[in-house]
């Protein structure tokens, strides 16, 4: 009879560990004394470092800047200049730490004067923890705005390649439609294969990708925006578990599917675009929206972000929290990002608008 029990003891442990980290959704309980004010910039991304630091990396008028922080974000470096340029605007930063240490920075070229400049995604290789620097084009697109290129982010894969991921309006100058492409790298960044589309609907305007990598199922998923779906701008997941071999995600692939749980869908007016998709140590999911849901307006000037939990399978997104549920109606957090900074916070990273004070904002949250 004792060993009995201590068998089904040991079996109810061993189910609630795994309900926690599957079946039930992840909690989010956001610490309002930790919203603070870091800097001026745009499109802040903050990485958890394997050396302990947190890396924010952002966008600076014609610079892409990064700070770091040693104390979990609670105080951060001065600033420190990856680039600049200044016939660009040089935006939406991103960040990889690559398996061999090095880190991989990422942005995107935007002309300022249209016509003048190729419209480019950007990146630049440090193997010294980021004091240095080298930077190189990885893409050119058009020199107007209808045929340029935006938004790159990347993922390692176990086998150790990078696949990065970016907006392309390149192939249609001539209509409004966009599609998500990639570019595959084998030697960590120092060069990169040929375009491949990865996700198109046709008339619409696939963007703002962000990939995981599902180890249990051996497959990507990229959290897009999709105004194909319902009306305005909404979440949509796109997945491949053959390496992009199975081909471009239509409109109407079954590998294409509303991010949203059935209960959680948004009305066709609601604007919920800027995902933004996160895979934590558990295994679980988050996914992060810029949202007029309850907001004073409908477009994005007055949106706020939003956060959903999703299962291990980056689905059935639900359980809706907003890191700064007291943003005046007259501000906006746009552009918006998530961090794991430990096994029990995340953090969220916006950019702030409309209201004095502006810039990136970040909130912590607790994870259970």
């Amino acid at each position: 009879m004792i060993k009995i029990k201590y068998v089904n003891i040991l079996a109810a442990a061993l189910c609630a560990v795994l309900f926690a980290g599957c079946g039930r959704p992840v909690e989010v309980e956001w610490d309002a004394a930790s919203l603070k004010r870091v800097t001026s910039g745009v499109y802040g991304r903050v990485k958890a470092l394997s050396d302990g630091r947190l890396m924010l990396v952002y966008s600076d008028g014609p610079a892409v800047c990064l700070r770091t922080s040693s104390d979990g974000g609670d105080s951060w470096s001065e600033a420190s200049e990856v680039a600049r340029d200044g016939r660009y605007n040089y935006t939406n930063s991103e960040l990889l730490e690559l398996r061999d240490g090095r880190l991989l920075y990422l942005w995107n070229a935007r002309p300022r004067e249209a016509g003048t400049c190729e419209y480019k995604i950007m990146g630049a290789v440090s193997d010294d923890g980021g004091t240095t620097w080298c930077v190189r084009d990885i893409f050119h697109a058009g020199v107007h705005p209808s045929e340029g290129c935006w938004e790159p982010v990347a993922l390692q894969l176990p086998d150790g390649h990078v696949e990065l991921f970016f907006a392309d309006e390149s192939p249609y100058g001539h209509s409004d439609e966009q599609q998500i492409s990639m570019m595959r790298s084998d030697d960590g960044g120092e060069t990169w294969g040929a375009v491949q589309c990865v996700s198109f609907r046709r008339g619409v305007r696939d963007g703002m990708p962000v990939p995981v990598y599902l180890p249990r199922r051996d497959e990507v998923v990229v959290a897009i925006e999709d105004n194909g779906l319902a009306g305005r701008f909404k979440p949509v997941t796109v997945r491949s578990s053959e390496a992009w071999r199975d081909g471009c995600v239509a409109g109407d692939s079954p590998r294409r599917m509303s991010a949203l749980k059935a209960d959680e869908q948004l009305h066709d007016t609601i604007y919920a675009g800027a995902p933004y998709l996160l895979r934590l140590h558990d295994g679980r999911t988050l996914l992060s929206v810029q949202s007029t849901e309850g907001r004073s307006g409908v477009n994005e000037r007055y949106a706020n972000m939003q956060v959903y939990a999703g299962d291990r399978n980056a689905e059935n997104f639900s359980h809706r929290t907003t890191p700064w549920p007291d943003l005046p109606p007259e501000g906006n957090a746009l552009w918006n990002s998530l961090c794991q900074t430990d096994d029990h916070t995340v953090m969220a990273v916006m950019s702030v608008g409309g209201i004095k004070g502006g810039g990136i904002w970040t909130v912590k949250g607790r994870l259970r």
